[in-house]
């Protein structure tokens, strides 16, 4: 027989996902000898010895039946002389590695055989225990504190096995390579494992000896109408009944700054809502995944809300809806009943979610009816992903739970050792560069105050950890171009102490360049990108949203962009969309014609401060004798900005209570209209070799369409959204014709309104 010694490296998603009980037993089935171990974030080795055709079998063997949720980016195999003879095959104390790439998982969805055995009574150990896990589910990221993923260097520590010699101890189960917990690192049971605790608003124990009990009362409270907080794996949610309008309001109440801002639901399973949701098998498939996001779903019908009160998502026609990811969920809804939840994120407004119980209570006690909280240590919070899908395509709205530390490979080569950046100040990321790959941290917020910013540095910096990053490897420090960004500021500040460059890179550049990457352009491509959010800093000193861009990975061309206008009042016109509406217009008409349209409008009632704020308004155009632009008040070419006015001319939205909002209500209206009814033209011009969409007359168009009561509110919202895409792609293709581009792209936040998407899309695709 021929035998050989080969030496096996395999990187990926190889560690937290059952990888080396996986070889294990796969090596044991061909009978091979040798050892496997773990090699931090360098991925997992083998040296194996046994006869050449089952060595050449086991290898075919692994990518073939390698667990669902593990990824083998390369596996490389070399021959060994056969110095040394194994005698048996063993699982090897990991190493410590080598800081190339991470092979951890993100938090992974309850499996089906944990979910058995947590609802079978003949499993004393497992039965109802919400912490149950296995070698293939479980938390994962949010527990992990250095790399490699073993328990010791886990939150899992603090809860050491059940030690007894009985085959049904934990040790005995994460000894048994029989055993699906075998080497298994988060899981536990009822009597070593972490447990739930049921706690008043004044931090006093309700129960904590019986979980049946616990969740008897809990499923009580919150079908009698109370909202509970409960910790989970990344954080803690607000949990209330999603079809009683008194309890929905009672929570919108006490948020006080998510007055109308949409709550996410749970529900136990997709039947529930097939009546009035569409969903799509890509839909479906993602809902059911082991990463369970949150995914916008489309009401089949717009004025009914079936078994959803209409303030869960008021004045929106899409819902976000996840399934039930851990052991808590799934018993909460066998007391609970079959009906949907809402499940909120557990924070006050632009405040990090507390994870530790004694910031939960501090933040919660004005929020929360009760308690329901855990005594695992959560070491890094994560909210839950958002997501929704175009055509079939996915678009990520929040990276977070299930995603994160996935990293982003880019499609060339990169001789960085490592980089960092801090991201935008808005709906923030950070990121960790490792030669070709990319990093992002979990979803971070809006980094305005102090606590926020803490947790962006907390999470860049675990990031760095796990990827054993020395400071010397560290070469620069990206960040967004504005330099009033408390993120920009903390970039420079990294800069300074690690004494390396630092590059402050365009906003809607950035944007392009992330599109590139996910869609793998080549290193020496161009695209021409049609970039288009709310606000960007501009090279100008102006506030950009509407770019269209030709793009490489070393720089841009600024090639058009919308029509610029005053925002008189600076920010209050993102608060106030009728301070917009009233800046266009006066730019367009002058004071006098403009007044006589804010009073047909009655726009003085939708102004914080009434007609006072109006005169004040109007006085500022005045006092820049009318000029454009006038160097006090700022422009901007943003699409939010044109979204939000025409939401307010049609009656959709007449203040922004939260980031989208008047546009997100705009595409509600929309969904109910034909864009096809009639039709809008959009004029462009070309000056200096730039071309220039003309947004005055499209607002003064919408203006006399809303005045005209045969053209429903609807119809015109639909033809907007349509036209304006229309317009992008049109001005995109001459670009891209002029400068003999092959591929157009569009990015920003204003791309996740799907007919705006679609419209540009199906242009550009004719």
């Amino acid at each position: 027989m021929n035998e050989k010694t080969v030496e096996i490296n395999i990187s990926g998603i190889v560690q937290g996902v059952g990888f080396r009980p996986y070889l294990f037993n796969l090596a044991r089935n061909f009978g091979l000898k040798g050892f496997i171990l773990n090699r931090g974030n360098a991925g997992v080795r083998l040296v194996i010895q046994g006869d050449s055709e089952s060595i050449n079998s086991f290898i075919e063997d692994i990518e073939k039946k390698s667990p669902k949720i593990s990824f083998i980016e390369n596996l490389d195999v070399k021959d060994l002389p056969t110095n040394e003879v194994f005698a048996e095959l063993e699982i090897m104390k990991s190493e410590q590695g080598r800081g190339i790439s991470l092979t951890l998982p993100p938090d992974i969805a309850i499996c089906d055989d944990c979910l058995r055995d947590m609802r079978d009574p003949k499993l004393l150990k497992y039965y109802m225990y919400p912490f149950i896990a296995c070698a293939v589910c479980g938390p994962r990221y949010t527990t992990v504190k250095e790399l490699p993923y073993d328990r010791e260097r886990s939150t899992m520590v603090q809860f050491p096995f059940c030690s007894k010699a009985e085959p049904s101890s934990c040790i005995q189960e994460y000894s048994d390579f029989n055993n699906r917990r075998f080497h298994a690192q988060t899981f536990a049971c009822s009597v070593c494992g972490p447990n739930y605790t049921l706690y008043n608003k004044s931090r006093e124990v309700i129960n904590k000896n019986s979980i049946r009990e616990i969740l008897e009362l809990t499923a009580k409270r919150i079908n009698e109408g109370e909202v509970a907080a409960v910790k989970g794996i990344g954080g803690v949610h607000l949990v209330c009944l999603a079809d009683n309008d008194d309890v929905i309001l009672k929570l919108r109440k006490r948020k006080g700054g998510r007055k109308y801002k949409p709550f996410a639901l749970m529900v136990p399973t997709i039947d529930r809502l097939e009546d009035f949701l569409k969903i799509s098998q890509k839909e479906r498939d993602l809902l059911t995944s082991f990463r369970r996001p949150i995914v916008l779903l489309e009401r089949k019908n717009y004025e009914k809300d079936g078994i959803i009160s209409r303030y869960v998502t008021p004045g929106l026609n899409n819902i976000g809806v996840m399934l039930p990811y851990s052991g808590i969920h799934y018993l909460l809804f066998d007391f609970i009943g079959d009906k949907p939840l809402v499940y909120s994120s557990g924070n006050k407004s632009n405040i990090p979610m507390g994870i530790e119980n004694n910031k939960i209570f501090d933040q919660l006690e004005h929020l929360a009816d009760f308690f329901l909280l855990h005594n695992r240590t959560i070491h890094q919070r994560a909210d839950d992903s958002v997501l929704r899908i175009h055509d079939d395509k996915v678009k990520l709205i929040r990276r977070s739970r299930g995603y994160v530390p996935e990293y982003l490979p880019l499609p060339f080569k990169v001789d960085t050792p490592a980089a960092l950046a801090t991201g935008p100040e808005l709906a923030a990321t950070g990121a960790v560069l490792r030669r070709n790959r990319i990093f992002p941290t979990q979803h971070i917020g809006n980094v305005t105050n102090l606590e926020t910013y803490d947790f962006l540095k907390d999470a860049l910096f675990h990031m760095k950890n796990l990827l054993q990053i020395k400071d010397s490897e560290i070469e620069f420090i990206a960040c967004d171009a504005h330099p009033a960004f408390i993120t920009s500021k903390y970039a420079q500040e990294l800069s300074k102490q690690y004494e390396i460059p630092l590059y402050p890179v365009q906003h809607h550049f950035a944007h392009v360049l992330g599109l590139m990457a996910e869609n793998k352009v080549q290193q020496e491509e161009r695209i021409v990108g049609i970039s288009t959010d709310g606000v960007g800093y501009g090279d100008d000193g102006n506030v950009w949203g509407g770019e269209i861009l030709l793009c490489s990975y070393k720089g841009y061309k600024r090639f058009a962009h919308l029509e610029y206008h005053s925002m008189i009042g600076g920010d209050r016109c993102t608060k106030y969309p009728a301070r917009m509406a009233a800046s266009i217009i006066l730019k367009s008409l002058g004071i006098e014609d403009s007044l006589k349209i804010f009073e047909r409008m009655a726009l003085n009632k939708d102004l914080e401060y009434g007609q006072t704020e109006l005169q004040a308004l109007v006085s500022q155009f005045k006092t820049a004798d009318n000029r454009f632009p006038n160097e006090n008040i700022p422009l901007s070419s943003s699409t939010g900005r044109i979204f939000d006015t025409v939401s307010y001319i049609l009656g959709a939205s007449n203040i922004k209570t939260y980031r989208g909002e008047p546009a997100m209500r705009l595409e509600a209206l929309a969904a109910k209209g034909n864009p096809d009814n009639f039709k809008l033209n959009i004029k462009y011009t070309k000056k200096n070799n730039m071309y220039i969409i003309n947004t005055s007359d499209l607002i003064l168009d919408i203006l006399h369409l809303k005045e005209n009561s045969s053209i429903k509110t609807e119809d015109i919202a639909a033809s907007f959204q349509k036209a304006i895409g229309n317009s992008f792609a049109e001005i995109a293709i001459i670009i891209a014709r002029e400068n003999d581009i092959k591929k157009v792209g569009l990015t920003g936040g204003v791309a996740y309104n799907y007919s705006f998407s679609h419209s540009i899309k199906e242009k550009i695709n004719k």
